[in-house]
């Protein structure tokens, strides 16, 4: 039976006490008030002169004492019922507390079995994206050794020499500039190709 099905029996069982206890309660305070009324009686008929009278009140003080003890039958009868319930409920009580430590315990090894089950999907996703990216790196490996090792060229520079009023530089101007420009560069690494600048004026 599960928690919950214990815990609804529980409840009802803990109302069907708490009830007995009660209505013994007022069977004990109704026995106590008839046994009371039965004193008074008694002690009516003590004090009175009259032989009618203290008969009388003597069958009063019977009457209300066999009603006390009816009541205090009844007022036994819901205690033994209220005693009963308490029994059940303490049984009750422990089969609860089982039933949740045995469903917090499933949940437990549910909660441990889907754990696991997303560490295998992690350590399944980690080796497929390593295996990949080892995968890739030889690729890329394979692929720098396949190509060709780069051949030194030399640097080409265009100079357009051409002067500030727009026309063609001179052949002295051409020569410092290229003298200038090799002097900055390695020579062997640069190629100047100098033309002479169309005119925009």
């Amino acid at each position: 039976m599960s928690a919950s099905q214990y815990r609804g029996q529980l409840d009802r069982k803990r109302k069907q006490r708490i009830d007995a206890d009660k209505k013994a309660g007022e069977y004990r305070s109704k026995e106590s008030s008839k046994r009371a009324d039965a004193a008074k009686a008694r002690q009516a008929a003590a004090k009175t002169t009259s032989s009618s009278t203290r008969s009388s009140k003597l069958r009063d003080a019977e009457r209300r004492e066999k009603e006390a003890e009816t009541v205090g039958k009844e007022a036994s009868r819901w205690q033994t019922r209220a005693a009963g319930y308490a029994k059940d409920e303490a049984a009750l009580q422990t089969k609860l507390s089982r039933a949740e430590q045995s469903e917090a315990d499933a949940a437990e090894r549910r909660r441990k079995s889907e754990q696991q089950r997303a560490d295998r999907r992690a350590a399944a996703e980690r080796a497929q994206l390593e295996s990949r990216i080892s995968g890739a790196e030889v690729a890329v490996s394979h692929a720098l050794r396949q190509l060709p090792a780069p051949k030194p060229e030399k640097l080409r520079v265009l100079m357009l020499g051409a002067s500030a009023e727009g026309d063609l530089r001179v052949g002295r101007e051409q020569k410092r500039i290229r003298a200038a420009v090799e002097s900055a560069l390695h020579r062997d690494q640069i190629e100047l190709d100098v033309r002479p600048a169309a005119n925009h004026g």
